[in-house]
């Protein structure tokens, strides 16, 4: 073995996980955000979410700001948006091998805080149908 103090992954019987990413949050399944119709720009949407939604450094809020300016966004701000945040994939990957404790650490803040999003989501859809089941039943009590 290396002086390195690097390991074989054959010498660890960790399995991998199909969804890791070097310097990016894992994949899930299907996309947390949507990008908005955006008839002045044409872009590859699918691995432009992959991007953002990978981002370590950008929160929940920060994410949701970036899809909801899409839109007015020129090509040349979105192709600069691309680059950014294939740096910062870049550079988180180098950061996990150096500190790769406070970089796991981030990533499960921000996966919780896409957890947390994905329940509050769930919960405010699921309210939205109790009150139209509600107005419906009002409604066929009331006669209308």
């Amino acid at each position: 073995m290396a002086d390195d103090n690097t390991q074989n992954p054959s010498d660890d019987n960790t399995p991998v996980d199909p969804n890791a990413r070097g310097g990016q949050l894992g994949k899930r399944d299907g996309h947390v955000f949507t990008i908005p119709p955006h008839p002045n720009t044409t872009f590859d949407d699918e691995a432009f979410l992959t991007l953002l939604e990978g981002s370590i450094s950008l929160t929940m809020e920060e994410k949701k700001r970036v899809i909801d300016a899409i839109p007015r966004l020129k090509i040349e701000q979105i192709n600069e948006l691309i680059k950014i945040f294939e740096e910062e994939k870049e550079k988180f990957s180098e950061l996990e091998k150096e500190f790769s404790d406070d970089v796991e650490k981030l990533k499960k803040e921000r996966e919780k805080e896409i957890e947390m999003g994905e329940i509050k989501a769930e919960e405010e859809t699921e309210s939205s149908a109790e009150e139209a089941e509600a107005e419906a039943l009002r409604k066929k009590l009331m006669g209308e």
